[in-house]
């Protein structure tokens, strides 16, 4: 009994030692790629600022049409909704183009209000600060997975340097956060940590809608793994949390989120995509967008059907293309748009090229890294207005 006893121990030991060793492999080079795209994430912000003259501001993008209440002013962008609403809460309504549209994305402006502890003059501050930490954790969290499939956790980096995600940096807009959670969601999702996986998939969703891709595909997995109550918990409550605040929504304001051009999906597969007009903008959304989501949609397909069930990846891919094939045509018809609402394709891509296509994976990072390009050429291009 007593030698049983000590080797029962001895084996609880080597397990413990077995977990703490991995824990340890993956953190260290998660660590490392988070803290050099936080690094990077905060140049950029300070080569911006100080061409904006120290202004905060600068990243809101914010017109005069709708802060002066100015018809013929400058229109702005998207940002600049999300500082409103930091700034004035329920009162931003007046500066607004689509109130119900912008509340639903309701958690990056109230984070970024609470960090400011209520002061409008350091909200634009906050707005930053949660987008560059949001957008140096995603790295972290996709160089932990890839780290966990034994890949170069530094592939992560394509995520820092997708032009949709910088965009998202630059114009204080929420997708940074989003994916961000939605990221979260899936390492905790694989550690089977499901409650946990649900309130991230719910906070993700609050931040935007965008937050359902992640839910839908850890959903799907859970339904091929025959865990039907867990599968409807991952897609149910994230959407039960988005249905009922968009009913507080419907009886605080009178318009509705889904009049919005915005909120029109495409019925034909990638019509969207037609709405561009401008040639040379066309062919990148294709190349940097439709083809690789078709060629990796064809090859999760070829994984399923092999396999008999969905792997983790090949899911996120599903959705990942699923929402690109349908994202409206206004989407398309600004690449800024485009390319940031479309992020989710990004990690889903290197997760599942690092998981069934190791080899080709480099090829993926040269194509998706290049977009950095076009991002400093738009840098270059507001510097010089």
């Amino acid at each position: 009994m007593v030698l049983r006893s000590e080797n029962v121990c001895q084996n609880l030991q080597i397990e413990v030692t077995l977990v703490n060793a991995t824990t340890t492999h993956l953190l260290r080079p998660t660590l490392r790629v988070g803290l050099a795209a936080l690094a990077g994430t905060l140049l950029l912000c300070l080569v911006i600022l100080i061409d904006a003259g120290g202004d905060p501001l600068s990243f809101a993008f914010i017109g005069t049409r709708f802060s002066e209440g100015d018809p013929d002013g400058t229109v702005g962008y998207d940002g600049q909704f999300f500082y409103f609403i930091a700034r004035d809460g329920a009162d931003a309504v007046p500066y607004i183009d689509g109130p119900a549209f912008r509340y639903q994305r309701i958690l990056y402006p109230v984070i970024s209000r609470a960090l400011a502890l209520g002061q409008a003059d350091a909200v634009p501050w906050t707005l930053i600060l949660v987008n560059v930490l949001a957008h140096s954790g995603g790295a972290a969290l996709v160089a932990y997975l890839l780290a966990a499939r034994g890949v170069s956790p530094w592939y992560a980096l394509v995520y820092v340097v997708w032009i949709g995600g910088l965009y998202g940096l630059r114009f204080n807009l929420s997708e940074p956060l989003c994916f961000a959670l939605g990221l979260a969601a899936l390492v905790a999702y694989r550690h089977d940590r499901l409650r946990w996986t649900a309130l991230l998939l719910i906070l993700a969703t609050l931040t935007k809608e965008l937050g359902l891709i992640f839910a839908g595909a850890l959903a799907l997995h859970a339904f091929s793994k025959r865990r039907w109550g867990w599968s409807v918990l991952l897609a149910g409550a994230p959407l039960l949390a988005f249905l009922l605040w968009w009913g507080f929504l419907a009886l605080w304001l009178p318009d509705r989120p889904t009049q919005y051009p915005a909120a029109r999906f495409a019925w034909l597969p990638f019509g969207g995509l037609l709405h561009e007009d401008d040639p040379l903008e066309f062919v990148l959304l294709v190349i940097w967008l439709v083809i690789p989501a078709l060629l990796l949609l064809i090859a999760a397909l070829r994984q399923m059907w092999r396999r008999r069930v969905v792997p983790l990846e090949a899911a996120l891919v599903i959705t990942s293309v699923g929402f690109l094939a349908i994202m409206p045509g206004v989407s398309w018809d600004d690449p800024v748009a485009a390319y940031r609402v479309a992020l989710a394709i990004v990690p889903a891509g290197l997760l599942f090229a690092a998981r069934f296509h190791p080899r080709a994976l480099r090829g993926l990072a040269l194509l998706w890294g290049s977009t950095f390009v076009l991002f400093l050429l738009m840098l270059a291009a507001i510097a010089a207005r």
